[in-house]
């Protein structure tokens, strides 16, 4: 070690020498994680959504089958008792993914709406994981009970968006009174989307990809524990400023994540 590298060492706090050393952990253990192709993690990603419908699909399936009489139910009994000597495997009926992803487009509001709880509960549970990967599993000890929830965001808006989508939010706003805009211009997720002509039909199809997000949202704040009742997580579409704007081909709006916390502790320093 240089002479001035020992020199800076030496007139550190203590308080600044151990920070340092909790950012240099947790950079090791960052590189320490297993590694996924980028490609195939944003495959993973956007096959939530027809994986999402099909789970839907065949729940209603379900429901319809359930509804039969049972004069119709024993009658199928005794068919396949009949048939119990040639038992074999079902095939089972492949549907492709945009076919579903155009059965999501078309489905009334109830589905639709169910569809979108699924994502947001899926999103939630990544988020709950995120939480436990990022923090706890490398400080079990950590505590964030006197956290104050811009620094919760912050972390949001840093740590987890550049793991999830490898960048940060691109802006940060808040009224310092519990709510919080979290702007992303190029929410990778939806970049390939574009519809020259329909806008309106185009931010219909991008909704779906949305609700992953906004779970994994909550499903942190959770974990840092905000209250789940308090919370309130949505989002809304917004222009790019003129110094991003994004060449044609490309989705011609940006996302606001939206926060609210009804009862949240503020940072005494603020």
């Amino acid at each position: 070690m240089s002479s001035a590298n020992t020199h800076h060492v030496a007139s550190e706090s203590p308080e600044q020498i151990e920070r340092r050393r909790i950012i240099e952990q947790f950079l090791l253990f960052q590189e320490s994680l297993p590694k996924v192709n980028v490609l195939s993690y944003q495959w993973l990603l956007n096959e939530m959504i027809p994986m999402s419908m099909a789970v839907e699909h065949n729940l209603g399936s379900m429901d319809d089958s359930s509804s039969t009489s049972s004069q119709e139910e024993e009658d199928r009994v005794e068919a396949l008792a009949d048939d119990v000597s040639k038992v074999s495997l079902n095939k089972v009926d492949y549907v492709p993914s945009h076919k579903l992803i155009q059965e999501l487009y078309n489905a009334n509001d109830e589905q639709r709406e169910r569809v979108y709880e699924r994502l947001f509960k899926i999103g939630k549970g990544i988020g709950s994981k995120i939480t436990e990967l990022l923090i706890f599993s490398n400080n079990p000890n950590l505590s964030f009970s006197h956290m104050d929830t811009l620094g919760m965001v912050r972390f949001i808006c840093k740590e987890v968006w550049k793991l999830l989508y490898g960048k940060q939010i691109d802006n940060l706003k808040t009224n310092h009174r519990g709510v919080f805009y979290l702007f992303d211009y190029e929410f990778e997720p939806i970049q390939n989307f574009s519809i020259d002509d329909d806008e309106e039909k185009l931010l219909k199809m991008v909704a779906p990809y949305v609700q992953v997000p906004l779970g994994v949202i909550s499903g942190i704040l959770t974990s840092l524990g905000v209250p789940e009742d308090e919370l309130s997580v949505s989002f809304s579409y917004t222009d790019i400023p003129d110094n991003k704007k994004k060449p044609l081909g490309q989705f011609p709006k940006g996302l606001n994540f939206n926060i609210q916390i009804n009862q949240f502790q503020q940072n005494p320093d603020a």
